[in-house]
């Protein structure tokens, strides 16, 4: 797409830009080991593009390479930022979920930039304090100069599941960044520095917001938000600046499925006169196999349990639709653990798997929290007030919390998230409709879910259980049922779904 400044006259179309550039962006990985060894060769690959081409290649990440407190994952996660020379990272809410000083010593040793300009550090001889910068200066290969700012979640606080492991680091609020977010281009600006890049793990609303009050940033590299925007269009990824520059947003979805390569032409202004915004499927990459060796040599190597025939697709938002890898692991678990019912809060899957060989490893991924499981008892308005919180996503401007994902039980929600239908369907197949006005308190089933939704998390307060309510704690999370169930099924198999959730209009 050309793109003529508003505030500069008499750009041509020829493009007789000073400066092209190709980055490739990446945010959301969420720990997702098999995505991150295909995600090295998408790497290797668009820098040798670039340079065939004769533009500068930047290879940027806007947070949440890491997820959970595994602390091999998490070593593993910082070696693919070195096998991928990603050029600078801003710190998303995932890399707290270990504390912060974990998280600064698998970082310490990274040739990576790590960014958090609105970060506050309580003590400046922490030692992420010592790593995290405001902004940073890179240099093209043909000698251009990128200034790189990185920004971390307003709601951090809230996005952590446990205060303590922040260590006293705190965010500034939206306001504040801003103003921040001015001085800091200021300051950038002041060195000759007239391409800016922003990495933000703000979400895509506040990036928009950003766009449009921050003079001088050029191009957003979003995350937080999992938002997949493809191309460049005007008005939602293309914006002008108070001065009418050209702002350009991006975001590649979440949990690795997809990367970005984003081709810009800049004038002698620093201006973008040009951009292609590309957004490729993980998949079209094969593993490389020297990460693939050091994910062996610090996660071990991992058993195959099985081959995977056909997947049904995975929603672009899984937070709001049947997953077919919810549907399989759960019934998976209600057979294994012998339950009445299964529940799984959708914004637990992380990922899925490709068809083919599947490996431990790759169950594993999908569930990186190590939440474990409890069978309890479960009255049926509990229950159906559980599924109508839940439904009530499809309304809620971030989707959130998600849809119910389940086993044992079928519904349906109208687009504004009213629970219409809900059935029971009993171990030998019989169905008995609930009636979601008026369930009955004394019906109990023996339902399975983690301890996140035991504890009420995502405020359904409703499947807190304690005491005799609680029948068994397992020592496991949802992957080693899988796992073991996987590997009980004799040939190939397939997941598919059966529209156990239906939305109707």
């Amino acid at each position: 797409m050309y793109i003529q400044p508003q505030n500069i006259n008499n750009i041509s179309n020829n493009r007789a830009a000073s400066t092209k550039t190709s980055v490739f962006y990446i945010n959301d990985i969420h720990g997702q080991i098999p995505k991150m060894e295909r995600l090295v060769s998408a790497a290797k690959h668009a820098e040798v593009m670039a340079k065939q081409k004769g533009y500068d290649i930047l290879k940027l990440s806007s947070g949440d390479t890491f997820i959970g407190s595994d602390d091999k994952r998490d070593m593993a996660a910082a070696s693919f930022l070195n096998h991928a020379q990603i050029d600078a990272q801003t710190l998303g809410n995932h890399e707290f979920d270990i504390t912060a000083s974990i998280c600064a010593d698998l970082l310490k040793n990274s040739p990576t930039n790590i960014l958090g300009m609105n970060l506050n550090f309580p003590d400046s001889n922490s030692e992420l304090s010592k790593k995290v910068l405001r902004s940073v200066t890179v240099k093209g290969q043909n000698g251009d100069i990128y200034g790189l700012i990185g920004i971390q979640p307003t709601d951090l606080n809230d996005r952590v599941k446990d205060k303590s492991i922040l260590e006293g680091i705190t965010v500034d609020n939206k306001e504040q960044t801003i103003e921040e977010l001015k001085e800091e281009v200021k300051k950038l600006k002041e060195q000759g520095i007239n391409k800016i890049f922003l990495l933000s793990h703000g979400g895509n609303a506040f990036e928009k917001e950003i766009a449009q009050s921050v003079e001088g940033i050029d191009v957003i590299l979003g995350g937080h938000s999992h938002d997949l925007i493809e191309n460049v269009t005007p008005g939602e990824n293309l914006f002008t600046s108070p001065s009418g520059e050209p702002v350009v947003i991006t975001q590649a979805g979440r949990d690795g499925t997809h990367f970005g390569i984003l081709n810009l032409e800049f004038n002698d202004k620093g201006q973008i006169v040009y951009v292609q915004n590309n957004v490729l499927d993980t998949n079209m990459y094969s593993p490389n196999l020297v990460i693939t060796k050091t994910f062996d040599s610090i996660l071990g190597k991992t058993p195959e349990i099985g081959y995977l025939n056909y997947c049904d697709p995975i929603p672009k938002n899984n937070l709001l639709e049947e997953n077919p890898w919810a549907d399989f692991v759960s019934d998976a678990i209600r057979k294994n653990l012998d339950a009445d019912i299964v529940l799984i809060n959708s914004a637990n899957f992380r990922g899925s798997v490709d068809h083919g060989v599947v490996t431990e490893r790759d169950i594993t991924s999908i569930f990186p929290f190590n939440n474990k499981l409890f069978k309890l008892k479960l009255n049926e308005k509990d229950l159906t007030d559980a599924i109508k919180s839940c439904a009530k996503s499809l309304t809620s401007k971030n989707s959130k919390p998600g849809i119910m994902q389940v086993s044992g039980l079928s519904y349906k929600i109208d687009s504004k998230g009213n629970l219409l239908e809900l059935i029971y369907t009993d171990k030998q197949g019989n169905k008995r409709n609930i009636d979601v006005n008026n369930p009955d308190e004394n019906k109990i089933y023996t339902a399975v879910y983690d301890e996140f939704l035991v504890g009420g998390g995502d405020n359904l307060d409703m499947l807190k259980k304690t005491g005799s309510d609680i029948i068994q704690k397992y020592d496991f999370d949802k992957d080693k049922v899988t796992i073991d169930y996987i590997k009980n099924i004799s040939g190939p198999f397939d997941v598919r779904k059966d529209n156990r959730i239906q939305i109707v209009k």
